[in-house]
């Protein structure tokens, strides 16, 4: 097992802050990686793009967090090219030059016009990932080329993507599978809520039920033991060419290039889709955003998920005497938090009711029990102190405790399984938490710096 010491290098290799020090409103994002697989079929972006609009420029903040299964060809695509294709796509619908910054908030048909975009450019990307190389090697065999181009299509990825847009303050969270989001917001009677941003699109919720059985009236088995074609968990993803081509054409291409045959229970394919659920809010300073994989959603829920964020920049501003760079706090004025579970003043809603509202009401009752049974043990973590401070970037400081949090030995249990065995026991974690802050003066650099006390490693 790994000493504490060494826990904390592993939990901080890939992890990255940003001070973002423009007019518009992001302050700060943090940034962490854990592979169980190797090597890590997660992969993430954060990427602003600037835009003149027809009365003064604006920034459009794009995050995302991609989760790649059977490979990280497909996520690593994404990172490559989604914000590309969503920005360009927006760029041909909205206009900008032509129209002024507060456009998508004067009318619903502008909203919509704006998530028509974002839902053609995710349907865009899938189909020059997916259809488009698998037809064009067999039309063009050229063996060498085979395997650049297949395996995007034949590997597969959820994605998660966030658009800010500084000059309405808006934000659209975009979701194709079953990573999630939550907004951490505190209202105006001083209750902290967590807000999910996302619905898991799997085999458990009764809508992607429903579509896929409507879709496929004749395969009572569309959806079998949760899974599509009891086989994959995600009903939406990029890429998973097996879920969505013609079973002969991907057979043709798989023998051709790879000297054997793709078995199939495929009848009426597509079953996957890449369009995503887009969810919009308006956020303030003093909100933050969190996108995580489902490694990190398998351990911790919403609510546990914003508590320990609210923890982590209180408990920074006790020890400092400041808050984190680029974090506006609430933090109560007197009174001293000793540990993260002195949790007396902060109220978080539950996500129960808004995440389990779309579950298959078969197992409705199964569900509840278990997440009676989480919150049960979150509250035990809490009482006993199990959740812990101790980390300078908040991505970290939520991975440590999605891990073991306090309780040092299991979570040095859980970082020191190598691979391939870890994947029993845990999946690769991405956290990006994005801090929304005042609005900057005019003159500011518009600059992104990195934070160096909570940067360890990454590669943006």
């Amino acid at each position: 097992m790994l000493t504490d010491e060494e826990v904390t290098e592993k939990l901080r290799e890939h992890e990255e802050s940003y001070l973002v020090d423009r007019d518009f409103g992001v302050a700060r994002f943090d940034i962490t990686q854990l592979a169980s697989n190797s090597q890590i079929e997660d992969d993430f972006t954060a990427k602003i793009v600037n835009v003149n609009f027809a009365d003064g420029p604006s920034d459009w903040y794009f995050f995302g967090v991609f989760d790649g299964h059977g490979g990280w060809n497909t996520s690593a695509k994404l990172r490559e090219l989604l914000v590309p294709y969503v920005a360009a796509e927006l760029m041909d619908k909205v206009q900008p030059e032509r129209v002024q910054r507060a456009f998508g908030t004067e009318s619903t048909a502008n909203a919509r016009l704006i998530d028509e975009a974002i839902e053609m450019a995710f349907l865009k990307l899938d189909d020059d990932i997916t259809r488009k190389p698998v037809n064009f090697l067999i039309e063009n065999p050229y063996k060498p080329a085979s395997a650049e181009l297949l395996m995007p299509a034949m590997s597969g990825s959820c994605a998660l993507l966030s658009l800010y847009d500084s000059a309405t303050g808006t934000l659209r969270v975009a979701c194709t599978g079953d990573s999630r989001a939550v907004w951490g917001h505190k209202d105006a009677s001083g209750t902290w809520t967590a807000t999910p941003l996302s619905y898991d699109q799997c085999g458990r919720n009764q809508t992607e039920i429903n579509r896929l059985q409507k879709e496929h009236p004749r395969e009572p088995d569309v959806i079998k033991n949760g899974r599509v074609l009891g086989g994959l968990e995600p009903t939406r993803a990029f890429g998973d060419a097996r879920y969505k081509l013609p079973s002969q054409v991907l057979d043709k291409a798989v023998s051709l290039f790879f000297g054997r045959s793709s078995p199939s229970n495929s009848v009426s394919p597509p079953y996957v889709t890449a369009k995503p659920e887009i969810l919009t809010t308006k956020v303030s300073p003093g909100d933050f955003l969190v996108l995580a994989t489902d490694g990190v959603w398998d351990e911790l829920s919403c609510r546990e998920v914003v508590q320990l964020v609210v923890e982590w920049v209180k408990k920074r501003e006790i020890d400092s005497g400041a808050p984190p760079p680029g974090v506006v706090t609430h933090v109560r004025k007197g009174g001293i938090f000793s540990s993260v579970s002195d949790l007396g003043d902060v109220k978080v809603k539950s996500d129960t009711a808004e995440l389990n509202a779309r579950l298959d009401q078969r197992a409705h009752g199964d569900d509840l029990a278990q997440i009676q049974l989480r919150n049960a043990i979150a509250m035990q973590k809490h009482f006993r102190g199990l959740f812990t401070v101790q980390d300078n970037n908040s991505a970290t400081h939520i991975v440590r405790n999605a891990l073991g949090g306090a309780d040092k030995e299991q979570t040095s249990m859980l970082v020191s399984i190598p691979p391939p065995i870890s994947r029993r026991y845990r999946d690769d974690m991405t956290v990006l938490v994005v801090f929304f802050g005042e609005p900057k003066d005019a003159d500011k650099s518009g600059k992104i710096t990195q934070i160096q006390e909570a940067t360890k490693g990454g590669k943006i």
